[in-house]
């Protein structure tokens, strides 16, 4: 039942993640070309033949390109994706209809989780976003003494809430957009309306408001959890992965200083996690006290612009 998770690329220019358990690989988001997947794949000694199943968090371009999804029907991997997100890629790609035509598309639902492969458990969780519908991801590997691992994904959101802390408790794996710096993001040359889509509640977090999520999180988690937080989409024109790095850390530094802060890149993958039982695993959840104010408004969802660095 052991696993790993590694990061691809995660950025405005293509975002994809690989979960791998027990001869079974998952890619979230395939917002790359498949040549640069392949390359990507073997610098982690992967390949296409340990891809099993690819599943969407939005549809916006950087997550997903029309030559990936035109291989996965040649390859015959199925992809996963909410209804509405179909609807949305029938009308962008040239290559949906041949995927759905081949019968490798399968739907996920906002509240119910999805078994991929026994014991392998997805639960999708709707967020914030201004590609509408947009999830994060908890995925659990379970056996019969119970839950084995679990790592959390919310690679783009606006703002958090109480249902993703919820979701995320107890992870071994905490992935987590951290996208802006609030400074550089306001005295950037972009123009005002990308500057208040970023900053909206549609939008994408800033450091310090992914560090207050981050805490809220490992507040509701037991002690050694999450083992690591990886820093996703960071913005290259408006954040630097040392303010990233040091945003996380504050947030880690009062109830779990233990864990490993990642900065994911474009163009380089992050090392592999390796995912085991901890001895301590039935204490994936114990909530601890700390102060925070996670938002959970919603503003009112803006017309998507996919290509933006944001």
């Amino acid at each position: 039942m052991a696993g790993r998770f590694t990061v691809l690329a995660s950025g405005s220019g293509g975002n994809a993640a690989l979960l791998e358990t027990d001869g079974f690989g998952l890619l979230i988001d395939c917002g790359l070309h498949p040549r640069m997947l392949t390359a990507k794949f073997r610098e982690i000694n992967a390949g296409w033949e340990k891809i099993n199943a690819v599943i969407l968090t939005h549809t916006h371009g950087d997550h997903w390109k029309d030559h990936t999804l035109a291989d996965l029907r040649s390859r015959k991997i199925p992809i996963y994706a909410h209804v509405e997100q179909f609807e949305q890629l029938s009308t962008a790609a040239a290559a949906f209809e041949p995927l759905r035509q081949a019968k490798l598309t399968r739907t996920y639902s906002d509240n119910s989780s999805l078994e991929l492969v026994p014991g392998l458990v997805v639960r999708p969780v709707r967020v914030s976003h201004d590609s509408d519908p947009t999830f994060a991801f908890r995925i659990d590997r379970r056996d019969e003494q119970g839950l084995v691992w679990s790592v959390g994904y919310a690679s783009d959101l606006g703002c958090g809430s109480e249902e993703l802390i919820e979701a995320f408790a107890g992870v071994d794996v905490l992935a987590l957009e951290y996208n802006h710096d609030l400074k550089l993001e306001r005295m950037s040359r972009r123009p005002q309306f990308l500057i208040d889509r970023v900053l909206s509640d549609c939008g994408h977090l800033s450091n310090a408001q992914a560090a207050e999520l981050t805490a809220a999180v490992v507040a509701k988690s037991g002690d050694g959890f999450p083992s690591h937080l990886i820093q996703l989409h960071l913005s290259k024109e408006c954040n630097r992965p040392e303010l990233a790095s040091a945003a996380g850390r504050a947030s880690l530094e009062i109830l779990n200083s233990r864990t490993e802060v990642i900065t994911a890149h474009q163009d380089v993958a992050t090392k592999p996690i390796s995912l085991i039982r901890k001895p301590n695993a039935v204490n994936r959840t114990a909530p601890r006290t700390i102060a925070t104010s996670v938002s959970t408004r919603r503003s009112r969802v803006q017309p998507s612009l996919p290509g933006f660095d944001a």
